[in-house]
């Protein structure tokens, strides 16, 4: 009789739960949640090899070291992605996939590269360029399309500096997520950088990684839950890991200096939508129980 009540409770309750996923895809529910990205970004990668440590903790040196390379206006780093797949990890759930639940696209920049150093093998005569930056953004809307990188990174109506994209930033009702690269998180005992990125000198070929902080949007209320700890001890929101390489010239073509793929990971607090059709399960789990009581 125990052993039947609770199996028919357990029931009712992972009925709740499919339910939250099939209701409607987007709902958010609580757990470890991993954002799959791609995008398409412009960065200064003109710093020369000849000298190991072009700038340390100065803006301007960098400027001045980087030959004149292919950063957005004042920024060094600056792109657009979309968001390919959302899934809780805990649970398996796929929250979002891009195209059959809309679109995901997104902006970001504001990175201001103020320490360079240049490491170069004698034995294979590689080059690895460590970039540490100042500031950052990232914003994210909901759209109907997916974005287009044949625009580039200087096509009619873009402004990276501002954060403008066509397609992607025209309404700003759709903002879904917005967050700011998180300062001193990247490295122990840094105080200021909030993104590092480590490349080929000759090929581009790299990784970035950086701690976000969210600010706003439809979803800031999910996501906004300070349950990672950065290198130096403080709680943040998300972590963003990406690789990057322009290795069949497809993002130069456009205008860009490469392409990436990635992931952002941190945890969810689920939607009111998700905790009431729980609590409708945990209702039936209730009648169920008493049924057989």
């Amino acid at each position: 009789m125990i052993k039947s009540t609770i199996k028919h409770a357990l029931t009712a309750v992972a009925l709740a739960a499919s339910a939250v996923g099939s209701a409607n895809a987007f709902v958010i529910s609580a757990g470890d949640i991993k954002i799959t990205i791609d995008n398409y970004d412009v960065g200064n990668v003109g710093y020369s090899a000849t000298t190991s440590t072009p700038c340390v903790n100065d803006p301007a040196a960098c400027d001045a070291a980087s030959l004149g390379g292919t950063g957005v206006g004042s920024f060094d780093t600056a792109g657009i992605f979309s968001v390919a797949l959302i899934t809780n990890t805990s649970t398996g759930q796929t929250i979002f996939t891009k195209g059959t639940d809309g679109y995901l696209t997104g902006v970001f920049g504001g990175l201001l590269d103020q320490t360079v150093d240049t490491q170069c093998s004698i034995i294979t005569g590689s080059c690895t360029t460590t970039a540490l930056s100042i500031g950052g953004f990232v914003n994210l809307y909901k759209n109907a399309s997916d974005y287009n990188p044949a625009l580039g990174p200087n096509g009619a109506g873009v402004d990276l500096v501002t954060g403008l994209y066509p397609g992607i930033t025209d309404n700003p009702a759709n903002l879904w997520l917005s967050a700011v690269f998180a300062t001193g998180a990247v490295l122990a005992g840094n105080a200021t950088t909030s993104y590092m990125s480590t490349y080929n000198t000759s090929t581009f070929a790299g990784a970035g990684q950086a701690f976000l902080d969210v600010t706003g949007g439809a979803a800031y209320d999910n996501f906004n839950t300070n349950k990672l700890t950065d290198a130096n001890g403080n709680k943040r929101d998300l972590f963003l890991d990406v690789t990057y390489n322009d290795a069949n010239g497809a993002a130069s073509s456009l205008g860009w200096t490469v392409a990436s793929t990635g992931s952002v990971k941190g945890n969810a607090i689920p939607e009111p939508g998700a905790l009431a059709l729980i609590a409708l399960g945990l209702l039936g789990a209730g009648a169920a129980t008493r049924r057989k009581a």
